[in-house]
């Protein structure tokens, strides 16, 4: 059974929070009556990929007053108070929470007195922002907004402002590189006179007519932190844990700050689910684990990525140095399967391939299940065909359907089974038209009913057979070995 991922990881440990706003809600009959407190400048500063920092004022000066988040329009009872620090601000008080909070969607911030209330309805956004340098100069800033809420409940109609710094941590030594940028603008161009490669840039969001300033994570050009990375590798383990290793330089700034700022990220492509994993320094290794079993959507690829301070500079590739980063790619959980899979462009090379993860149900049986024996092999006497003869195991009386799928359950052709008279059964299913796509690797697959039963490569063809190239026309045909899986796929003769 799938867990699914709490929006606020230890929320229950540090109890409901609450956060300040303008106004009171109505009175319910036999309630105390209430009145507002006036809240002012209120900043939530990403501080990692999934996380944020919280400052805020209130007119409650000299008051015994408690701040909640909740994730609901009330405070219960049984909700404790979030741990601030409070300090004089000018006849108000100044909050800050103590520590960050992994946060998501949507959440009521709260300051309750003796006799005065405010509550504050806020829409925290996933935003992973980036910034890709461009060929003819200066570099392109990404806000990367998750796509999941309406950016109008954390935006003005132009609160959209990017930042460049020489600190690592916003603030008012900041200078603007562009400002008044339209809601729906996902990206703002940083011109080769304001852009350094050593500098940070910051999305500066303001929202609720000014009320509410959303701070990101300090972006920087990926290129100087990748340039540190001398190793990599990623694997799925026992747990499910995804595993991700990266060796760094031990004269770089990630070894000097033993790896606090790297970070593992595992999203959505659309960051409507967004997790972050920290690293652990082992020698010269920075070690990232993150606990699979959070994903929630099954057969969705999710990216794997690498953060830097919170911003995302690069997916993990499939190759790093020459070699291949996947070590064990595929875990079973408990009946579900986790997977690493790689991915690229059209046209693309696989030095440009990248790393996704997915999970879903084990619902494969294998053929040797229902049958007592079965042979596959290739013929080419009148074209390319696969032949399988198959005896089934006594309590199976319907022979199955032989097909070829492309990695779903989709029949791209279908052989019915003919009756040898002799207790076996043969196929031949002709390979031209159906194998329709060079490289690609094809599922052999036999259908009881509705049962698609996998052949197992040991079981059903010899080494002979099963290494020959087999040369029809244009085309060469191979079989080929997933996880112990029989597939065959084509190559173009040039």
């Amino acid at each position: 059974m799938k867990r699914k991922l709490s929006v606020i990881a230890g929320l229950a440990a540090l109890g409901a929070i609450a956060f300040a706003a303008g106004g009171c809600g109505g009175i319910r009959r036999g309630e105390s009556e209430f009145y507002a407190y006036t809240f002012s400048d209120v900043v939530m500063t990403q501080t990692g990929v999934d996380s944020y920092a919280f400052e805020f004022s209130a007119d409650c000066s000299g008051d015994d007053v408690a701040v909640y988040l909740t994730e609901r329009d009330r405070i219960k009872p049984t909700d404790t108070p979030i741990q601030v620090s409070a300090v004089p601000d000018g006849g108000k008080t100044r909050f800050a929470f103590s520590r960050s909070l992994n946060l998501n969607e949507e959440y009521y911030l709260w300051v309750t007195g003796e006799n005065k209330q405010a509550v504050l309805p806020l829409t925290v956004p996933s935003m992973f922002p980036s910034l890709d340098e461009r060929v003819e100069g200066g570099a392109i800033f990404n806000f990367n907004y998750t796509y999941g809420v309406s950016w109008s409940s954390f935006c003005d109609p132009e609160g959209k402002a990017v930042y460049v710094s020489d600190k690592s941590s916003f603030d008012s030594s900041a200078e603007v590189v562009e400002s008044n940028i339209a809601i729906i603008n996902n990206e703002c161009i940083v011109p080769e006179s304001k852009y350094d490669a050593q500098k940070y840039y910051y999305s500066v969001t303001t929202a609720k007519n000014g009320l509410l300033t959303v701070i990101s994570s300090p972006v920087v050009a990926g290129s100087g932190i990748k340039s540190q990375f001398v190793g990599m590798s990623a694997s799925v383990t026992a747990g499910p844990k995804l595993k991700v290793e990266v060796k760094v330089d031990a004269d770089g700034e990630i070894a000097a700050a033993q790896a606090e700022y790297l970070q593992l990220v595992v999203k959505s492509g659309t960051g409507d689910e967004i997790y972050g994993c920290s690293a652990e320094w082992n020698g010269g290794t920075a070690v990232m684990e993150f606990d699979c079993t959070d994903l929630i959507k099954p057969s969705l690829w999710y990216d794997i990525c690498l953060a830097w301070r919170g911003a995302i500079i690069t997916d993990v590739p499939k190759r790093f140095g020459g070699k291949d980063t996947v070590g064990a790619s595929t875990v079973n959980d408990d009946g579900v399967i986790y997977s690493i899979v790689d991915w690229k462009p059209d046209g693309a090379s696989d030095d440009e391939a990248m790393l996704k993860i997915y999970f879903e149900e084990d619902t494969a049986r294998y053929a040797e299940e229902f049958c007592s024996a079965y042979r596959v092999s290739l013929n080419t006497q009148n074209g390319a065909a696969l032949s399988v003869t198959l005896s089934l195991k006594e309590n199976v009386h319907v022979p199955p359907e032989l097909v070829l799928t492309g990695g779903s359950i989709v029949k791209l052709a279908v052989a019915e089974a003919a009756d040898n008279g002799d207790g076996t059964y043969s196929y031949e299913l002709p390979l031209g038209e159906a194998l329709s796509e060079a490289d690609k690797w094809y599922d052999i697959r036999l259908v009881f009913g509705t049962v698609y039963a996998e052949l197992s490569k040991d079981e059903c063809i010899t080494n002979a057979d099963f290494n020959k190239v087999y040369s029809v026309g244009d085309r060469n045909y191979i079989f080929r070995e997933y996880n112990g899986l029989l597939k065959i796929s084509y190559e173009a003769i040039q």
